[in-house]
């Protein structure tokens, strides 16, 4: 708890230090969804359209909501992995190497101290144009609960991974690119993953956001019960489990490397 609080305050001062950045944290998501948004409008949205034979044309509106809502959990933390450079370059990203706790603990709970700065305006965002559309009962108290734990969760290990690549890489800013239009895309951010075509929905499966929206929508939008998504909970246990053995290897390598060669740079 500790470290969660030490880092929570440092990336408070570090980067959540004005009003020009809550707004942009507020501006730029909503940008997003009303792009997605009215670039659906025009079209056919009746139940003649071939969209029904996939969703509910009713449901638009809600669909891209949970969908944007996931997907700024996780590019949130895309951009949180991405900020080490920047330590990198001022000098104080050796202090994670002093300090004796666990590099890994420390890259799990700069990813959860960092999702809560970025997604807390977006989320009250989400949840008052839900209530204010009001286009479909309420889901279940437990529902509600439950989707959003599965999506916090999910965030911080994806952060914690990432945070690890980037620790010890001088330059991955390649991921930056690689995971922010195509996450978008292909995990069913804007479209469902069902109507992409067989190769499309194999770089979905990568994505552990596609079984975060699965598991989301069908807990908000369709009121399953847990027992019903417990085959999506299962293939994203079985990621997560992966990212973190990931993460593990990595630090344990990088840390082996460093002190053969004196160089704490893996790749």
């Amino acid at each position: 708890m500790n470290i969660f609080l030490a880092e929570w305050k440092k990336s408070h001062r570090n980067h959540f230090h004005s009003k020009m950045v809550y707004f942009s944290l507020f501006i730029w998501p909503v940008l997003l969804f009303a792009t997605a948004y009215f670039s659906v409008k025009p079209f056919d949205t009746s139940n003649s359209s071939p969209l029904a034979k996939w969703m509910d044309p009713k449901q638009i509106s809600f669909f891209l909501l949970t969908g944007y809502i996931g997907y700024v959990f996780f590019w949130s933390l895309v951009q949180s992995a991405w900020q080490m450079s920047w330590e990198r370059q001022n000098g104080t990203l050796e202090l994670i190497f002093l300090t004796p706790a666990s590099r890994v603990w420390m890259m799990y709970c700069r990813a959860g101290a960092n999702l809560i700065e970025g997604v807390w305006m977006f989320t009250m965002f989400s949840i008052l144009i839900a209530l204010f559309l009001n286009d479909r009962p309420i889901p279940p108290v437990e529902n509600i609960v439950f989707a959003f734990m599965i999506l916090c969760i999910s965030a911080v290990v994806w952060g914690g991974c990432l945070n690890t690549i980037f620790l010890f890489s001088r330059d991955a800013s390649i991921l930056f690119t690689i995971l922010e239009e195509p996450m978008q895309f292909f995990a069913g951010v804007r479209i469902p993953v069902a109507v992409l075509p067989l190769w499309g929905k194999v770089l979905a499966a990568l994505f552990p956001l596609t079984y975060v929206l699965q598991i989301f929508r069908s807990l908000l939008m369709d009121s399953k019960n847990i027992i019903n998504v417990l085959p999506e909970l299962g293939l994203l246990a079985s990621l997560l489990i992966i990212l973190v053995g990931i993460s593990y290897v990595l630090v344990r390598k990088a840390e082996k490397h460093a002190k053969r060669t004196g160089n704490m740079v893996l790749f």
